[in-house]
């Protein structure tokens, strides 16, 4: 296959993180295409897996080439812990196992996926299960039952799949490096409601510290991204790594990985 400009997929491209990296990506010559509610080149709702499939069938017939996936699309809900368990990892892993053999064909593939900090709290076990068994039904119904636990398990099954996935044959094997990147707390939409009220700032303070002097913008995260996304990102493999301010250390010290 011939080189040229690197053609990216970014989901959650219209807001926050994933728009970040898109423009980043966008500006230094690659051609970007945005999956989103609103605001992207793509509208599709990843929660649903009729329309997931719809999207991942026009991302194949549309593009002859696809050089890397980002999967930035994620959602806290207290209220439908059902859907934020399909945006956060059923949107992201079936959609990636959709893109793969496209992937495949690329000189330098490479697929990352966003996890979060929140990764390291307390799951409920049974929907960790669920999801890592590719039952979206099964992980519905729990997280519907606990909303205010789906964003933390969902995260932890992310982050579990992408080391489990990432050196296996179909994926390593064929040069399909697959990352995560697991931010703290960025100031997005999910977070600006809370660092607006100082209650919730003095709570978010006390559950995920950070050593730093202030919460992270999406544009501070979207360069580790694009790297992880490119030819120049030639070994790292089923790797997580926290971009969070120091939240990982203040929580965990130096316990090891």
């Amino acid at each position: 296959m011939t080189a040229g400009p690197r053609t990216t997929i970014v989901t959650g491209a219209g807001s926050g993180i994933g728009r970040s990296v898109s423009q980043l990506l966008a500006a230094r010559g690659e051609r970007v295409v945005g999956v989103d509610l609103h605001g992207a080149d793509m509208t599709a709702d990843l929660a649903d897996a009729a329309a997931r499939d719809a999207a991942a069938d026009r991302l194949l017939s549309e593009l002859p080439r696809i050089d890397a996936v980002i999967c930035c699309a994620g959602v806290s809900l207290p209220n439908d812990g059902a859907r934020a368990v399909s945006v956060n990892f059923f949107g992201a892993t079936r959609l990636l196992t959709r893109l793969l053999p496209r992937l495949a064909e690329a000189p330098s593939p490479r697929a990352v996926v966003i996890s979060s900090i929140a990764s390291l709290f307390p799951p409920v076990e049974a929907l960790v299960t669920r999801c890592l068994a590719d039952d979206e039904a099964g992980a519905r119904e729990i997280g519907a039952r606990d909303g205010n636990a789906a964003y933390a398990s969902s995260k932890r099954a992310l982050t579990q799949w992408i080391r489990r996935t990432a050196p296996a044959a179909e994926w390593a094997g064929r040069g399909v490096l697959l990352n995560g990147v697991a931010p703290g707390t960025i100031k997005t939409a999910m977070a600006n409601p809370i660092l607006a009220d100082p209650d919730g700032r003095a709570m978010l303070a006390k559950s995920v510290p950070i050593a730093v002097d202030d919460y992270a913008e999406p544009d501070d995260i979207a360069p580790l991204l694009a790297f992880l996304a490119s030819a120049e990102n030639r070994f790292l493999v089923g790797q997580v790594p926290f971009v969070d301010g120091g939240s990982d250390v203040l929580l965990r010290g130096d316990e090891p990985l």
